[in-house]
Parts: C-alpha cells; structure tokens; sequence
C-alpha cells in the first residue's frame, strides 16, 4: 500500500468520480482506475460499488475513508508549507539540455527564491542515477525503471550553427547534404561514441570532417561560437545559440520533430508542495505551446 494510493482514493470518494478524481489528480483513468483495483486487491475488500457511472463507497469503505483521511491529514501537518521562508530543494535530471524548461526553472526561483534547484546534467544521453530526482528531462523514447507521468514540453529538430561571415549563413534552412565538406565541432563521450547529430552525417552520405571533439556541451558551444568549426544543436539550444552576434542559426531539414522533449516525474509517488508548485507553473508556462497531437497536456501512464 502507497501514500499515493491513499490520495487517490480519497479523491474518487470525495467526487464519486474516477473521471473528477482523474482531471483533479493530473493521470489517466486506466491508470487511475488500475491503481484501486491493486489497493483493493490488497484490502481484500471492495472499496466501491459501481452504480450508474457513481463510484458508492462500501461500508468497509466508508471506514477506510474515515482512516484514510486521518493519514493523509497528519501527512499532511508534518509537511513544511511551501510559503515558509526554510529552503526547499528541487531536483532535476537532464537527459537533453532544454533551454525553454532552463529558463521555467529560472524564473520560478525568481518568485520563489526560497527555492533551491539541485541539477545534474547527463553527457550523450549517458545513464545516471533516475530515482534520485523528482523530475526529469528527456527524449521521448526515455526508458525509466518506474512509472511516469508526462508531461510534453517542445518538439525536437536540429540547426546548424555556422560564422555569420560564412556563405550559406543568409539561408533560411539547409540540407545537412550541403555541408559535407565543412569543418565541425561534435560531443564524444569516453567510449568514443559520438552524439547523434554524427549519425545523421553519415545517413546523408558522408563521413563529417571532425576538427574538435568535446565530452562537455558547453566547450561545443564556446568553440562553435569561437567560429572555428560548424556544429550541430537541437531545438532547445536555439534561444541560447541566437543571442550571439557572431554566428546564425538555420534550421536542417528532414530533421524535424527528431524526437520530442518530455517532462516525467514518478507516477506513484507523492510530489512536496513545493514541486507540485513548481509542476503547476510549468504546465501554466507550457499550455499554450501544446501540440494538438499531445492534449491533453499531461500524457499518462508511462
């Protein structure tokens, strides 16, 4: 039996409702519905009885409402509100650099400096410890050893940063076919793998010429604005890598929508006040943003 168990339940009680208690909670109905049966199951009893789409508590649910909400309630009191002036840590993996959910943490602190934000950033996708952060940030192939909820925060395609002064640094998109003889800067990791933006070289028909390897992001980026060699970037990259004067940025096509940028967060797991703050600002500061293909805005289960 989870905590979080606990509060689902106690929502579809309070709403005779698993569709209310599944648009209050933020998750799916299967899985909402799902995560009863397991907590019934494990009961022994039913919790409910399904009579014309109300969800009616039974009697041994009605007293294990009135136990529930004891629990919940003490919970609840031993929790540091979010408005107090004691820190508050929230962690954040990054699979991928995003600068858009960057810039969401950046300026939540702002009106929350009470907040602090413990960050790690993976190189090249390489693993890291998943379980130690309440959020995290990847491809939306991203494989984790627990349930998530998602939440969809930018479609992902690639550019290609080049010297203002350089030929082709007027046009408004390029195939990557059309830079097969340029010099470039590419992340490379321990094992000597290189990140994909190498791969997508080879697909389109030539083996790129490599003057600068790098295992950290940001020496790709110092050195690709230095203008000594071309490099490749995703989306979230664009804001950063336009504010510099001294080298465009032109989009590649074929590339669009590589692979979408998502938000997870552990499904069965009860977020601290101030995550949930956080979380509820992230999904304001995205709404808009929200392809038609990805509503509604949190994607459930994982």
């Amino acid at each position: 039996m989870e905590l979080l168990q606990l509060q689902y339940f106690e929502s579809i009680a309070r709403h005779e409702s698993v569709t209310r208690a599944a648009e209050e909670l933020r998750i799916s109905q299967p899985s909402l519905s799902g995560s009863i049966l397991r907590l019934e199951k494990e009961l022994g009893m039913a919790l409910f009885e399904r009579k014309n789409r109300k969800m009616i508590l039974t009697s041994y649910g009605e007293y294990f409402l009135s136990t529930t909400r004891k629990v919940l309630e003490l919970v609840s009191s031993s929790k540091l509100s979010f408005d107090s002036d004691m820190p508050v840590r929230i962690s954040v993996g990054f699979q991928n650099y995003n600068e858009k959910f960057f810039s969401l943490m950046e300026s939540f602190q702002q009106n929350h400096p009470q907040v602090e934000f413990n960050i790690y950033g993976s190189t090249l996708n390489a693993p890291f410890s998943t379980k130690s952060f309440s959020f995290i940030v990847g491809n939306a192939d991203l494989n984790l050893p627990f349930s998530t909820n998602k939440l969809f925060i930018e479609a992902r395609g690639y550019y290609v940063a080049l010297p203002v002064t350089h030929p082709l640094s007027d046009r408004k998109s390029l195939a990557i076919s059309e830079l097969m003889n340029e010099p470039f800067c590419f992340l490379r990791d321990e094992y000597g793998n290189f990140e994909y933006a190498y791969q997508l070289c080879i697909e389109s028909g030539f083996i790129p010429r490599c003057i600068f390897s790098t295992n950290n992001a940001f020496y790709k980026y110092r050195y690709v604005c230095n203008g000594s060699a071309l490099g490749f970037f995703p989306t979230g990259w664009y804001p950063l890598l336009a504010s510099q004067k001294n080298i465009s940025v032109i989009p590649l096509t074929g590339f669009d929508n590589f692979s979408n940028i998502l938000l997870y967060w552990p499904q069965n797991f009860s977020l601290s006040p101030a995550e949930q703050a956080f979380l509820d600002y992230v999904i304001a500061a995205l709404k808009p943003d929200f392809p038609t293909a990805h509503q509604p805005s949190v994607i459930q289960p994982g």
